[in-house]
């Protein structure tokens, strides 16, 4: 009887897992729309959108992993798929029968042309829900250069196993999508980096596994953007609420402004369910080459914010041009919008001739945090006072000035004049050589502009040579000469014989 139990169990159970296998290994079923080549005016002229998704065609074509149904075989869904993108029809025109195409998945894409270099991306997204199952961008001189990085991505990358693991807890993952980013000024939209900057971020985004990221061809027929142009009313449009109510939880935008020598991006995330603004940041780049670099650290920024672990610091001050430093790092300078790790953080902002601010503050995932800091002048009085009694002659008096305005400026450019004041009166006036060595020391460790460091070193020279330290006063001598040579310490330097 237990023997009849067995047989019939395995006869049950080897089918089942047969079936299982089967499902697991099933050639991916995949189609290729014509690629969009419409960004850039280079890229319009030339029409390459067509050789391209014929080139990633030939990439699914030739792997077995695979089953491929050509453009023509699902021509009436890409003409619906055209419709939908350019607000002829409703979004939901998009969600086809897969059985009835007999594809699971649609490979879409763009090619630009900027400054002689092709700007090729491609996203294949799920016919039901398009998010972003595989994605690849690349930079090229060539269109078969592009095509053929691509080509290496899909066949080392694109595989059942990978789609698993893209398509794990899709309902737990922040969901986002890339809405547009205009051109904000004349020479940008000559260039067109606005359109195929949204492209590329689009598809950087869709790389990473933690969040979802909604194809924007899909996202964007969601809002009718030229007729909320024509209504004026762009800058407040209704795009959030229906993306929410199609399940994408954060949109981006932002706009791009070439000048002379640098070309800023500048970005915005909300939450579509309020349409609050949760993230915002900028890069800087030198030339267009480097729109794909900067989309891949926004790429990263974005995950990090929709996973929680940053939010944005926005901070300004009066004067502007601060240096600010978080934690001891330099960041930039004012006004600046940063992505900042959660938690607490000690912020401090600089700027010569004025007393630095300090403080601490608490960084929260999806939260501004907005500084705007006046910085006060530094007061001299104690400095004046310190060379009044250099010209009384009163070295201990001029010594102590200037160590109280070290103690209360020390993070003040102009406290490195009085280590120097200091450094030279202990020296030559107090002959108390070891605490002029000191506090030279302490100058050259504070990091200051070279000249000053140059000084520094020359002081502990002379110290080092009073002292009777001649081996010691050469060694230094040896590297002011080697590392500042211009300056005004090196030509005294020069003139000493040890």
């Amino acid at each position: 009887m237990k023997k009849n139990i067995l047989i019939l169990l395995i006869s049950v159970l080897i089918p089942a897992v047969l079936l299982s296998q089967d499902n697991d290994n099933r050639q991916i079923r995949i189609a290729v729309s014509v690629f969009d080549d419409s960004l850039t005016r280079a890229a319009e002229q030339e029409k390459p959108g067509g050789s391209v998704s014929a080139m990633i065609e030939s990439s699914f074509k030739g792997n077995d992993r695979f089953y491929l149904r050509e453009r023509g075989a699902i021509q009436s869904y890409l003409t619906v798929l055209a419709q939908v993108q350019t607000g002829v029809l409703g979004p939901e025109s998009m969600k086809g029968d897969p059985q009835a195409l007999k594809v699971d998945y649609l490979t879409v894409g763009t090619v630009s042309k900027i400054d002689g270099r092709y700007e090729v991306d491609a996203r294949t997204v799920g016919i039901d829900n398009m998010l972003i199952v595989h994605s690849h961008g690349s930079s090229a001189k060539t269109l078969s250069e592009a095509a053929g990085d691509i080509e290496w991505y899909i066949n080392e990358k694109f595989n059942r196993d990978y789609i698993k693991e893209r398509e794990a807890d899709n309902e737990d993952k922040a969901t986002v999508t890339v809405f547009k980013f205009r051109d904000f000024n004349e020479q940008a939209r000559k260039a067109g980096y606005g359109g195929t900057f949204a492209e590329i971020l689009n598809s950087q985004l869709g790389t990473f596994i933690s969040i979802g990221t909604v194809e924007r061809k899909y996202s964007k027929a969601l809002v009718n953007e030229k007729a909320l142009e024509m209504m004026g009313v762009v800058e407040n449009d209704e795009s959030g609420g229906k993306f929410s109510d199609k399940g994408i939880q954060y949109k981006i935008e932002g706009d791009i402004r070439v000048f002379a020598d640098v070309i800023c991006i500048n970005y915005k995330m909300y939450n579509t369910a309020d349409n609050s603004l949760v993230f915002t940041g900028s890069r800087d780049i030198a030339s267009s080459a480097g729109l794909r670099p900067a989309a891949w650290s926004i790429s990263n920024t974005v995950e990090d914010a929709l996973n929680n672990r940053i939010g944005t610091l926005k901070l300004t001050s009066t004067p502007d041009g601060a240096d600010i430093y978080i934690d001891g790092k330099k960041e930039g300078k004012t006004p600046a919008q940063l992505p900042v790790q959660q938690g607490n953080h000690k912020l401090m902002v600089k700027l010569d001739g004025f007393v630095p601010y300090k403080s601490d503050i608490g960084i929260q995932s999806k939260k501004i945090i907005e500084e705007s800091v006046i910085l006060k002048p530094v007061p001299f009085k104690i400095f004046e006072n310190a060379m009044l009694f250099e010209k009384k002659r009163d070295w201990a008096g001029a010594i102590k000035a200037y160590s109280d305005f070290i103690k209360e400026y020390d993070d003040t450019a102009e406290a490195d004049s009085a280590y120097y004041r200091k450094g030279h009166l202990e020296m030559m006036y107090t002959k108390n050589y070891q605490e002029a060595l000191d506090t030279f020391e302490a100058l050259v460790k504070r990091y200051p502009e070279a000249m000053i460091r140059a000084e520094g070193y020359y002081g502990m020279m002379r110290a080092y040579e009073l002292m009777g330290n001649k081996p010691k006063a050469l060694e230094i001598k040896q590297y002011i000469l080697a590392n500042y040579g211009e300056t005004n310490a090196a030509a005294e330097a020069r003139k000493m014989n040890f």
